[in-house]
This record gives C-alpha cells, sequence and structure tokens, in this order.
C-alpha cells in the first residue's frame, strides 16, 4: 500500500512538471499574439508599408527585403509607439527577399526562432502582421505545402491569409516559435500565401557594423524572366477591334521603353510599361480579362526590389498578352483552347442527395460553391500547362481552407475531404488532382441543382 502511494505521487509530481512544457506546445493563436505582439514592428517608407519583428535585444528587426526596396528612409515603429528613423543594414538576402535592419534601441524581448527544417505539411500557422498599416492582425490557418523549389530554395505555403502590408511578418508554431516570414506572391489575380523557413534567417544575424540605410545600394537581381502563358479564354468579352487596341498600345509602349532599358534607364522603362497598362484599364470599357492581368502585373511589379525587375514583371505581362491575342486570331485557335477537362481521363463523379446540404446557411453554400470555382480556375490552367502537382496543391488548399472557414457546413466538407482521403489512395499527381475534381463537380452539382430547386 504505500509502494503503491509512492508511485501515485512520484506520477503526480512528474506530471506536474511536464505540464508547462506540455502547454507550451500547443498555445491558441490568442495566446501565440499576446506573447508576440510587443515584438511585432510596424516599418514605414514613402511608397510602401510592411511588418518586421524584433530578433534580438539590441535592435536587430528581421523583415522582407522587398519592404525597403529603394528606400534611403524608413520608420521603425515599435508596439509601444515608439518610432526610429536611424536604420542600419546589417545583412540581406536577394534569393529569399530577406533583410535585416538595426534600430537604436537596448533591451527589446526578441521572438524565439524556431526550425523550420521540422515543420510539416498539416501543422498549424499563425501570421502576425500590419495589413495597410492598421495596426496588429492575427490570422491562422495550415502548412498547405513546404516547396522545395531547387536545392537552395524553399518555401513555405500556408492558408493562413497575408494582406498587403503584412509582408515581413512572422509565422509561428503552436509553440509560438517563428518557423517562417510571410510574403505575398499574387498568381492570375488570386492570392496565395507563403513564407521564407526562418532557418533561412539565421544565418544573417550578426553583430558588427551596418550600413545606414541612405547609404545602402540596393542589389541588382539576378532572376530570370519569362512570359506568363494565358488561356484563350481571358479574351472572352473583348472583341477583335478592342484587341487590335491593346496589341497596338503595348507594341508602342515596349517600342518607347526597350531602348530607355537598353540605355540603363530602368526605372523611365517601367514607368512608360506601368503607365500603358493603367492607360488600357482606364479607357477599356470592355476585354475584362486583359485589363485584369494587366492591373496585375502593376501590382506585382510594385512588390519588387529593384527597376529592372519591377520592368521585367511589366514586359513578362505585356509578352503574355501580347501571345494570348496572337494565338486567339489564328485559324486553328479553338484547337489549342485550354480548357478544365480532359475528354479522356475516366470521371467518377459523386452524385449527392439535397441532404447533403442539411444545417448549411445560404453564406456558407455560396462560400462553398465561390471558392471551388476559384480554384478550378486557377488550377485547370496549371493542369493544361503541365503543372500536375501544381494544380492539385492549389485544390487541395481549397477544401482545406473551406474545412476552416465553412466548417458548420458538415456535408459538403465531408464530401469533399472524402476527395482528399481518395487523392491520398492514388500514386500520381494527375490521378490526385481528378480525385479532387471529382470531388469538386460532384459538391457543385448538387449545389447547382439545389439553387435551381429554390
Amino acid at each position: 500500500m504505500q509502494l503503491h502511494k509512492f508511485w501515485q505521487s512520484t506520477i503526480q509530481i512528474l506530471l506536474l512538471a511536464l505540464l508547462p512544457s506540455v502547454a507550451a506546445l500547443a498555445l491558441t493563436p490568442d495566446k501565440i499574439a499576446e506573447r508576440a505582439i510587443p515584438a511585432i514592428v510596424l516599418i514605414k517608407t514613402a511608397t510602401s508599408l510592411g511588418t518586421g519583428f524584433v530578433v534580438s535585444s539590441d535592435g536587430l528587426i528581421a523583415t522582407n527585403l522587398h519592404v525597403i526596396g529603394n528606400a534611403r528612409q524608413a520608420i521603425v515603429e515599435l508596439a509601444d509607439g515608439r518610432e526610429f528613423k536611424d536604420i542600419e543594414v546589417i545583412n540581406y538576402d536577394t534569393l529569399h527577399d530577406l533583410i535585416v535592419l538595426r534600430i537604436a534601441a537596448k533591451n527589446l524581448t526578441p521572438l524565439v526562432l524556431g526550425d523550420s527544417a521540422k515543420v510539416k505539411v498539416g501543422e498549424r500557422v499563425v501570421a502576425i502582421g500590419h495589413p495597410l498599416g492598421l495596426g496588429n492582425t492575427v490570422s491562422d490557418g495550415l502548412v498547405s505545402a513546404v516547396r522545395k523549389i531547387n536545392p537552395q530554395f524553399t518555401v513555405l505555403q500556408v492558408s493562413a491569409p497575408i494582406s498587403h502590408g503584412s509582408s515581413g511578418g512572422p509565422l509561428f508554431n503552436e509553440a509560438g516559435e517563428v518557423i517562417g516570414i510571410s510574403t505575398l506572391i499574387v498568381t492570375q489575380g488570386q492570392n496565395l500565401n507563403f513564407g521564407m523557413p526562418v532557418n533561412q534567417l539565421k544565418s544573417m544575424l550578426r553583430s558588427g557594423r551596418g550600413t545606414p540605410l541612405a547609404a545602402w545600394k540596393p542589389p541588382e537581381s539576378k532572376s530570370s524572366h519569362k512570359a506568363a502563358v494565358y488561356e484563350l479564354s481571358l479574351l472572352e468579352g473583348c472583341p477583335a477591334q478592342r484587341r487590335a487596341e491593346i496589341q497596338a498600345a503595348i507594341q508602342d509602349a515596349i517600342k518607347v521603353g526597350a531602348p530607355l532599358y537598353n540605355d540603363g534607364n530602368h526605372e523611365a522603362c517601367f514607368r512608360v510599361y506601368a503607365a500603358a497598362a493603367l492607360d488600357i484599364n482606364r479607357k477599356l470599357a470592355l476585354c475584362p480579362g486583359p485589363k485584369r492581368v494587366l492591373l496585375d502585373g502593376v501590382e506585382r511589379a510594385d512588390k519588387l526590389t529593384t527597376w529592372a525587375d519591377k520592368a521585367w514583371a511589366m514586359r513578362d505581362t505585356f509578352d503574355g498578352v501580347l501571345d494570348v491575342i496572337k494565338r486567339a486570331s489564328a485559324p486553328n485557335a479553338k484547337a489549342h483552347a485550354l480548357t478544365g477537362n480532359s475528354p479522356t481521363y475516366p470521371r467518377n463523379i459523386p452524385q449527392h442527395a439535397f441532404n447533403l446540404l442539411e444545417g448549411c446557411s445560404n453564406d456558407n453554400m455560396k462560400y462553398i460553391g465561390s471558392s471551388l470555382v476559384d480554384a478550378i480556375n486557377v488550377g485547370a490552367p496549371l493542369y493544361n500547362k503541365g503543372n500536375i502537382e501544381a494544380c492539385y496543391r492549389v485544390y487541395e488548399g481549397a477544401i482545406l481552407d473551406i474545412s476552416r472557414n465553412a466548417g458548420a457546413c458538415a456535408g459538403p466538407n465531408k464530401a469533399l475531404n472524402d476527395g482528399l482521403k481518395e487523392a491520398a489512395n492514388r500514386s500520381s499527381y494527375i490521378d490526385k488532382a481528378w480525385a479532387l475534381r471529382d470531388a469538386f463537380d460532384g459538391v457543385l452539382e448538387l449545389l447547382s441543382r439545389y439553387g435551381k430547386k429554390q
């Protein structure tokens, strides 16, 4: 009996000792925010707003390189309202879009840096940032994918929304450790959210003298450029005369801008290209597709660091629009049209009864339907261009977002997650993508029948 009490007491002591560490492994988003917000900073330049975070007690601040861009002056505003204008550049990494700054502040509380090599797909993640400078905003989601682009470049794809102004903010795991640095990539009008692994930042942290921001020369990028490829459906609602006007306006801009670029005046080239894109958008009442991608090109360019990259972002967009107009005018254009369906792939679209929608509000059904259509509009072109895994990941991310944002709609959520389970049992990404597309079409068909019934 006494031995039993001894072990009972010992186990209780061990459990009490373990409780703090167990709790630390699963913090709620509000607890993570409570601990982290004092270390989150707002970074302001003349042309941009961004987020950063404290990484050392003596004033080191981490953020995205594109937040600073070409700025010679900036303001770092701490959570307590203090502002610092004397800023040094300690280190930067153009490949990973990272920069480490230093302000003249002491006794700051830095965030704890985790190990991004241990991040796994499906883990919960919390993002904190300053969207449009409106103050700390907290969002949560999942790690959708760990994408190894090449041996030197890996990114974390997350479903947690990252808004404009939140770039450079920290991404946390459930233990409240920083596992990534938020960035924002805009693709075909849809925001895909990515974070740079924090391990890339660790090697950049060092002491010693920095370079005053006013004297710092932004690096020239060595990135490659490739024209965008658009579906012929981009030109729907755009009559031939308007297409010709767009084509002429773009070609005129290139005739003016390209010689400026070749003379080394990259900023002037970008200004010519951006003005042409905005002018097309302003003057044309029709052609929503080309207008949208031209504005997307301007938005992408605005986020880049150097004038050379900004000019090339616009040129890539221009070349993509010119290419789709040329393909549409070819005699066999219809034969080259890209669609979201395959006439040869065997389909297995589930048929659902109306009771699958029990408990679903109209708002939830509308959200699910629009989310699935948006995912197909992004994923199908990727599939048709041969990027099968990317298509599958887009579809997968849409299901995870729906589960998070419309969880009360149990029936459609189960049908979509059944698609995920089916995809997990398939070996190729082609089979996986079509498993999710079948699940999508089954739910969309049900929502369509339900709408006609009302």
